[in-house]
């Protein structure tokens, strides 16, 4: 803006007036900054809510399956060297009780060695195929040329297809190619045949000191399985076995349910959905607690949404029967300020009398086709959160397009205040102007008259 000085002429404050004038006339645009800092206030804080109610889903996904669910302790029993030759981890929906474990084999690879070389690296004056074949698979031809050292074999066993791995050993004297299988259990042994001037040694029974087998285990003495691994994931419901050694007695395995463990993802669960019901009382006001935003208070997307989540969470799980088929019945309750809480001493009631049926007010039962309590409430978020026309991003969405509109209307008031400016230091320039003209004319008048007196005497 140009350099103004105003009065020279009138001996008034123009820039004062103008400031005056252009005060009355910049409230609208005063008016509409802040109605626009508020609702961008709103927004961020209504962004809080939605975010807190999101969260309750990502919280209630973590207890949606039986393997989340599931909250056992397992106890193995040691060996004489105090070792446990089992390692029992909990992953599904497990059941109490108590088994005998003996191991009788583990799962091993094939292992061969080849024939004593001289030289790693030195030419062999080999030439032929090394044929590989894994089981019933497919046999993987190696091409062995006249060149090749123990070296250049192994790296070319290494890029075929073949589910083994060479490498080449020395045992201070001697190199010898070591091969072996990439995979436990009968179906995978490997079997080698040599043609042409190949003759490394890996087809020679001999040679494979080591044969592919199974792991198996005994339980209670009365069952033997046996699996391509060391683990068995489908033997004790619930629990992955994983045999480690082999025993010559069995060992005991013990599976207990661990409510403490089961309270603290439950209560992972009430952390997230209280945050969110905090997060929209703060915002919308509840009780005697003021809204911390007008343009929130009592807000009807933020109320419908908690009150949608209480009904949800209040209510029997559909498909549902028996004494446990909510969230109150197994100790989570709905407080009356919209709250959950937990009675730890219910919940561990609960599951020492059905664990399976707490665990369906949670996860639900697949043999009905029932869905949880877990997954009704994501559900209910996606409608509340997430979804793109989720009731609060659509109240989100209608705050941004008023303040856009404000923005706009900004835009433009502050055009009208510029070009009023404008139109007023133009015309108290022409003021000045006049005013200046009319003062010189006065002076050259009064010059005129006192000339005129001087004549005269």
């Amino acid at each position: 803006m140009a350099i103004t000085f105003g009065g020279l002429a009138s001996g008034l404050d123009t820039n004062a007036l103008i400031d005056g004038l252009m005060g009355v006339e910049r409230i609208p645009l005063l008016r509409n900054q802040a109605k626009q800092a508020s609702l961008t206030s709103a927004k961020t804080q209504l962004a809080s809510v939605l975010s807190r109610v999101s969260a309750i889903k990502t919280a209630a996904e973590k207890l949606d399956t039986d393997a989340e669910f599931a909250s056992f302790t397992t106890t193995v029993g040691k060996d004489a060297n105090g070792e446990a030759p089992v390692v029992a981890t909990v992953t599904g929906s497990a059941l109490a009780g108590n088994y005998s474990i003996g191991v009788s084999q583990l799962a091993q690879e094939t292992r061969t060695k080849s024939d004593a070389f001289a030289d790693s690296t030195a030419a062999l004056a080999q030439a032929g195929t090394l044929d590989i074949t894994v089981g019933g698979s497919a046999t993987v031809a190696v091409t062995v040329e006249a060149a090749d050292s123990l070296t250049d074999i192994a790296t070319k066993i290494n890029s075929s297809s073949a589910r083994v791995t060479a490498s080449v050993i020395y045992d201070g004297s001697q190199h010898r190619l070591l091969v072996l299988g990439k995979d436990t259990g009968d179906v995978n042994q490997v079997v080698y045949q040599e043609s042409g001037t190949v003759a490394l040694g890996l087809s020679t029974g001999a040679n494979t000191y080591q044969s592919a087998q199974n792991a198996t285990i005994t339980i209670d003495n009365q069952f033997t399985i046996s699996r391509a691994t060391n683990k068995f994931t489908d033997v004790v419901p619930g629990i992955t076995l994983t045999a480690t050694k082999t025993t010559t007695s069995d060992i005991k395995l013990d599976v207990a349910p661990d409510p403490s463990s089961q309270a603290s993802k439950i209560g992972a669960f009430i952390s997230a959905y209280n945050a969110a019901v905090s997060a929209g009382h703060l915002a919308a006001g509840y009780g005697s607690t003021q809204a911390s935003n007008k343009n929130l208070s009592g807000d009807s997307a933020i109320r419908s949404s908690l009150n949608r989540l209480s009904r949800i969470v209040a209510s029997a799980v559909p498909g549902l029967t028996g004494k446990y088929n909510m969230l109150a019945a197994v100790g989570v309750s709905l407080s009356s300020s919209g709250s959950l809480d937990l009675d730890e001493d219910k919940l561990t009631a609960a599951l020492e009398d059905d664990p399976d049926a707490v665990a369906k007010v949670f996860v639900g039962d697949s043999s009905t086709s029932t869905d949880g309590m877990m997954k009704l409430i994501s559900n209910v978020v996606d409608a509340l959160a997430d979804d793109t026309d989720s009731v609060l991003k659509t109240r989100e969405k209608s705050f941004e397009s008023e303040i856009k509109r404000l923005a706009e209307r900004q835009l433009d008031l502050q055009r009208r205040l510029d070009s009023y400016e404008a139109r007023l230091r133009k015309r108290y320039t022409d003021l000045e102007i006049m005013i200046s003209k009319i003062n010189q004319q006065g002076a050259g008048l009064s010059g005129l008259v006192n000339f005129q007196q001087y004549s005269r005497k």
